[in-house]
C-alpha cells in the first residue's frame, strides 16, 4: 500500500503544484508520527483522500469532543484526491442502473444523496475558507460518434419515473459545438447538478480545517499493519495508534488488503494540461465554467482551470497486477501520448497550444462503478470503490463510514452502499489477463466508432465482458460468515 509514486511524481502534477504554492507553510508543513510513539484515538482514519477527510470531517462534526487521528503514507492529497479531473458529478446520469440494483425508492434516495454532496462540497468549502473553485455550472455530457448517441435517454426516463427530472437535461449538437468549440461533438445532454472544482486545493482544504478542528494528521506516516480486533495499528518507524475505531479510507491500496483483493482493482488514469490561454477558450466558447466529457467506456473528461488551461484526461490506463499499484499508474508515456491525441482530435483549433503538465493516478475499479463501504469485524471499517468518480460521492460515502466509526445506525449506515463488495473480480491470472484483453478490445471498438465505423464482432463481444464479475458466493473469503 506503498505512494512512493506519488511523492516521486508530485512535481508534475499541476493541481498539486498549485496547491502547495498556496499553502501556509506553518500549516502545510508534514508532521508524522515519531518513532516508539503510541497515541490513543477514538477513532483512526487510515488514508488522507477525500474519503478518509470526509470521514474524520462528519466524526468530529457528530462528536466535537472526540479524539480524532488520520495516518496518511505520502501527503494528504498526493493519491487520486489531488490528481483527477476535478469532476464533481451526482448519479442522475446512471440512475437507471441504480434503480437496477436497489430497486426504485432507494436508487431515488441515493441520487438525491449523491446530489446533496455536491451542494455539501460547496457548503463547506464556504464554511472553512476553501478556496478551491467550486463552480456549479453543470456538465456537458456528449456523443463525439453515433454509437454513443442516446446514452443520457435512459436516464432521463428513469429521472421523470422515480420524481429525479432535471438533472440530465439532453441538448442539440449545434448548441453543444457553441458552448464547447468542439467539432466533433455530435450530441448530448447537461448534467444540472454537476460543478468543478481544483481538486488538490480541496483536499489540502479540508485537511487545514480538520487540523483546525482538533484531528491530529499525521503524514509520511505509513501503516504497515493492522491489529483488526483491537484496533490497533503500527506503522512504519514504530508509531502505533490504538483506537476504538479504524477506518480504512486507501483508495487504490485498498487492493491490498486481504478481504478487498479481488474487490478493486488499481486502473491508470491521465491526464494532459495545456499552457494558459484564456483568450483562445473565449474563442472556443467555452466560458460558462461547464465540465466536458464523453459517453465512452474509457471516457474522456475535461474542464477550463481559473487560469485558463485546459485539463483533459482519459480513463483505462494500466491495470495493476495482483492488486498492486504501479509506477505505470502515475508515469506511463505511451498512455500520456494518446490523451494528447484525444485532446487535439477535440481541439483541432488548438493543435498549436503546447501541452506543459502531464500526470497520471490509480483509480480503485469495482464492480458495478459504484463506492461501498463494509466492516472488517466490529471494530474496523473502510469505503473503496469509487471507480474514478470520487470527488462528490466521497462526500456521501466519508458521512456513511463516519458514522459507521461512532455505531450510528440510521439511513446512511444501513443503505444500499454498506454491506461489502457487490461481487468480485476473477482471481489472478484471469484478472489482469482479462482486464486487458477486455480494455484493448474496448480501445479498438471506441477508437473504430469515433472514426465513423463499426466495433469489430470480437472486440464487440469483449467490450461487453467489461461487466464480468463473480458472484460473492464464489469467494472464499466469505465462506462460513
Amino acid at each position: 500500500m506503498s505512494t512512493a509514486f506519488a511523492a516521486a511524481t508530485a512535481p508534475d502534477v499541476w493541481w498539486l503544484q498549485e496547491a502547495m504554492a498556496a499553502e501556509d507553510p506553518a500549516v502545510g508543513a508534514p508532521r508524522a508520527l515519531s518513532s516508539g510513539a503510541r497515541v490513543r484515538a477514538d477513532v483512526c482514519v487510515v488514508g488522507g483522500g477525500f474519503a478518509g477527510l470526509w470521514a474524520a470531517y462528519e466524526v468530529v462534526q457528530q462528536r466535537p469532543d472526540a479524539r480524532v487521528v488520520v495516518v496518511e503514507a505520502e501527503r494528504c492529497g498526493y493519491g487520486a484526491s489531488g490528481r483527477n479531473g476535478g469532476w464533481v458529478t451526482s448519479w442522475h446520469d446512471e440512475l437507471d442502473e441504480l434503480a437496477h440494483h436497489f430497486g426504485d425508492e432507494h436508487a431515488a434516495w441515493l441520487a438525491e444523496r449523491s446530489s446533496w454532496a455536491i451542494a455539501r462540497i460547496g457548503e463547506v468549502c464556504e464554511a472553512e475558507g476553501i478556496d478551491c473553485g467550486f463552480r456549479q455550472s453543470g456538465g456537458l455530457w456528449c456523443a463525439t460518434a453515433p454509437a454513443q448517441m442516446g446514452a443520457w435517454e435512459p436516464q432521463v426516463v428513469a429521472g421523470a419515473r422515480l420524481g429525479r427530472p432535471g438533472f440530465v437535461e439532453p441538448l442539440g449538437a449545434e448548441e453543444l459545438r457553441a458552448r464547447t468549440g468542439s467539432p466533433v461533438v455530435i450530441g448530448g445532454a447537461r448534467l444540472t447538478d454537476a460543478a468543478a472544482v481544483q481538486p488538490a486545493l480541496l483536499a489540502r482544504g479540508l485537511r487545514r480545517a480538520l487540523i483546525a478542528r482538533g484531528v491530529e494528521v499525521y503524514e509520511n506516516t505509513k501503516m504497515v499493519s493492522l491489529d483488526r480486533a483491537d484496533g490497533v495499528v503500527r506503522c512504519a518507524g514504530g508509531g502505533v495508534v490504538e483506537a476504538d475505531a479504524v477506518v480504512l479510507a486507501l483508495g487504490a491500496w485498498a487492493s491490498g488488503v486481504r478481504e478487498l483483493r479481488r474487490a478493486v482493482v488499481p486502473v491508470g488514469s491521465h491526464i494532459v494540461a495545456t499552457e494558459p490561454i484564456p483568450e483562445r477558450i473565449a474563442e472556443l466558447g467555452w466560458t460558462g465554467g461547464e465540465l466536458l466529457g464523453d459517453t465512452r467506456l474509457l471516457v474522456h473528461y475535461a474542464q477550463v482551470t481559473r487560469d485558463g488551461r485546459i485539463v483533459f484526461g482519459r480513463g483505462g490506463g494500466a491495470i495493476g497486477p495482483g492488486g498492486r499499484v504501479l509506477r505505470r499508474h502515475f508515469v506511463d508515456p505511451a498512455t500520456v501520448g494518446v490523451v494528447a491525441d484525444g485532446f487535439r482530435r477535440w481541439f483541432p483549433s488548438l493543435d498549436d497550444v503546447s501541452l506543459t503538465h502531464a500526470w497520471g493516478g490509480a483509480v480503485d475499479r469495482a464492480p458495478g462503478h459504484l463506492p461501498f463501504a463494509g466492516s472488517l469485524g466490529s471494530r474496523v471499517h473502510y469505503v473503496t470503490g469509487f471507480s474514478g468518480n470520487g470527488v462528490g460521492p466521497s462526500a456521501l460515502l466519508g458521512r456513511i463510514v463516519g458514522r459507521m466509526a461512532l455505531g450510528v445506525e440510521d439511513e446512511y449506515t444501513t443503505c444500499g452502499l454498506v454491506g461489502g463488495p457487490p461481487a468480485y473480480l476473477p482471481p489472478e491470472p484471469f484478472r489482469v489477463v482479462g482486464g486487458l484483453v477486455v480494455r484493448d478490445a474496448v480501445r479498438r471498438a471506441e477508437g473504430a466508432e469515433e472514426l465513423g465505423g463499426r466495433a469489430g464482432a470480437v472486440s464487440g463481444a469483449l467490450r461487453n465482458m467489461v461487466w464480468f464479475t463473480m458472484p460473492r458466493a464464489l469467494e472464499p473469503r466469505l465462506r462460513g460468515r
